[in-house]
């Protein structure tokens, strides 16, 4: 098997560009020396230590391995093997130099959840670097290839595969071995040991964890950069006494971070008390938060704690802090200053000893230039304000959230769906996510709920509602009843670009761009005309099936790659089109 025989990999790679920039698949490329990456690599240790530089060099090369899956998929041939698809990172390897890959062993099936690769590396760049500055090492170095081919086959795969180094040819070894798994299958020592690297340390080791039918809302998942930056600010404030706004769009994962700051503060071992402001009353909200004094209004027949009464010595996390009316702010005001408060209908001042950690989606700024939010709390509760990164930002995350949430809810729902289908997988690492990580958790556990024990998801079974297909990013499925055929004086004044099935859709985004908007005129044009000539939609979509698959000659990849869809779908809609006679 020669994956290099065409070289594909050239076709997405730009040398030599007017400015002076080298792109692969539209992202700037540098040239590194290896001498450069040596010293670089040195400087880097002896100023962090080896553990920290191995940290931060597996993370970034982690997230590049899942940018590296999002190109090669482009280069898969849906008529091949997983395995053989698999093996496509090599030409990544061999780009950029690092190493030359000679796979041993190789054994994947991405629908039955297996994951099992060997491999040499031949003439690794971080041995020899490492060699070059230190001499031999009793432990393996080639920490970026391992970072590298982590997140690589996390993508993959859409679960956590994790890679180690047995043997390295920095301690004397003829080469250095990669062997990468399941996360699952690697027993604790030997997951760690694989990516010792700090904070990345305990997201993996979430794995155990994550088979407990309770977890859920205290585990923290990640290693893009944006999570991390994350986790630095948590760190940092966490031991101290200050008040904390997490702000970030809707499922983003607010409460988990509150949760996180508490966890890691003085007060872990008191109480966590989480109010949604924006679900309780405005009414009601007074009496919730500072308590209520007997008597104090009809149906108040006992005296009862509000909830910072409740969290005394702890945390309370104010989720949704832009929806408290004027009073309430003004009382939590009070709390955040001077650390008392009068319960309703109550003339004593109580003390209170509470962290409050408040969260928003909403610009607090903007509700303070409206005269909804008072100023001087804004500034109160601004000391350290956290912003948590949308999904969209954090896409190296992905695969480790896939994976927790799928093992998550095979144990809570007692099923065992095999794995994922390659369509579900594209669709995973392509969805925009505009509900955030609460929206993966809910499309993974519906997924598992909708799938066939032992048989994989699939794709619709990710998105069984129209909302989350609409939020795939790509393009989607047109009808499944293909028409008959176009008269050739049409076809022949159609360019190829105008007869893809996801034009037809006529999308609302042609009315703000003007080139879009310049295509839907013609296509408009033609459509008229089509439809002058006795045509339906249906006879529109099988012209462009039929042109697709001319122009590219009847190689069905390359025209299925040219209508936005899967070798697998355009063949179905060939079948159903009585086309399959150009196959």
């Amino acid at each position: 098997m020669n994956l290099f025989a065409d070289n594909a990999l050239n076709s997405f790679l730009q040398m030599g560009t007017e400015d002076g920039q080298m792109r692969l698949d539209g992202q700037r490329m540098i040239l590194f020396y290896a001498s450069a990456f040596t010293e670089y690599r040195r400087g880097l240790i002896d100023l962090c230590g080896a553990k920290a530089a191995r940290s931060l060099i597996t993370q970034v090369a982690y997230s590049e391995g899942i940018k590296g899956a999002e190109l090669l998929r482009k280069l898969h041939h849906s008529d091949e093997t997983d395995s053989y698809n698999y093996q496509l990172s090599a030409l990544i390897h061999q780009l950029a130099g690092y190493a030359s890959l000679e796979f041993k062993h190789i054994n994947i099936d991405v629908q039955r959840g297996i994951f099992e690769v060997d491999l040499n590396l031949i003439a690794s760049v971080e041995a020899e670097a490492h060699i070059a500055a230190y001499g031999l090492s009793s432990e393996s170095v080639c920490w970026l290839l391992m970072g590298y081919l982590s997140g690589y086959s996390s993508a993959f795969m859409s679960r956590m595969v994790v890679f180690r180094e047995p043997q390295c040819s920095a301690s004397g070894c003829a080469t250095c071995l990669m062997s990468g798994r399941l996360a699952h299958h690697w027993n604790e020592a030997e997951r760690l040991d694989a990516m010792a690297s700090g904070p990345l340390i305990s997201q993996l080791s979430l794995g155990q964890a994550g088979e407990s039918v309770t977890a859920g809302a205290n585990e923290i998942v990640g290693v893009s950069s944006a999570f991390h930056s994350v986790l630095y600010l948590v760190d940092k404030v966490a031991p101290t006494k200050s008040t904390v706004l997490l702000h970030g769009e809707t499922g983003v994962g607010k409460e988990v971070i509150a949760r996180l700051v508490h966890r890691r503060s003085e007060r872990s071992a008191q109480a966590f008390i989480a109010v949604n402001c924006a679900a309780i009353p405005a009414s009601l909200i007074e009496s919730e938060l500072f308590g209520v004094e007997r008597g104090a209004y009809s149906g108040a027949t006992h005296s009862r704690p509000g909830r910072f009464e409740r969290a005394e010595g702890g945390t309370l996390f104010l989720d949704e802090i832009g929806t408290l009316d004027f009073a309430s702010q003004g009382k939590l005001l009070r709390v955040l200053q001077e650390g008392e408060l009068e319960r309703i209908g109550d003339q004593r001042t109580r003390k209170v000893n509470v962290r409050v950690i408040a969260a928003t989606n909403a610009d607090l700024r903007h509700e303070v230039r409206e005269g909804r939010f008072r100023e001087d709390l804004f500034f109160r509760l601004t000391t350290f304000p956290i912003r948590v990164p949308p999904l969209r930002e954090r896409r190296a995350d992905v695969p480790l959230l896939v994976d927790f949430f799928f093992r998550r809810f095979c144990k809570v729902h007692a099923k065992q769906p095999s794995g994922f289908t390659q369509d579900a997988v594209a669709v995973l690492l392509q969805h925009s996510y505009p509900g955030n990580v609460r929206q993966l958790e809910h499309m993974i556990e519906r997924a598992v709920i909708l799938a066939d024990q032992d048989h994989p998801i699939d794709s619709f079974h990710l998105y069984a509602f129209e909302d989350e297909r609409q939020a795939k990013v790509g393009a989607d499925d047109t009808a499944n009843n293909v028409p008959d055929a176009m008269p050739t004086s049409l076809l022949a004044q159609m360019p190829a670009a105008v007869l893809a099935p996801q034009s037809l859709s006529l999308p609302s985004q042609y009315k703000q761009d003007e080139e879009r908007r310049g295509n839907l005129g013609e296509l408009s044009s033609l459509l008229r005309l089509a439809r002058e000539q006795g045509m339906s939609l249906q006879d529109v979509e099988r012209a462009a099936l039929r042109v697709a698959v001319d122009d590219a000659k009847g190689n069905i990849s390359q025209a299925a790659r040219s209508l936005g869809l899967t070798r697998r779908q355009l063949a179905y809609k060939l079948q159903q089109a009585s086309l399959t006679e150009i196959d």
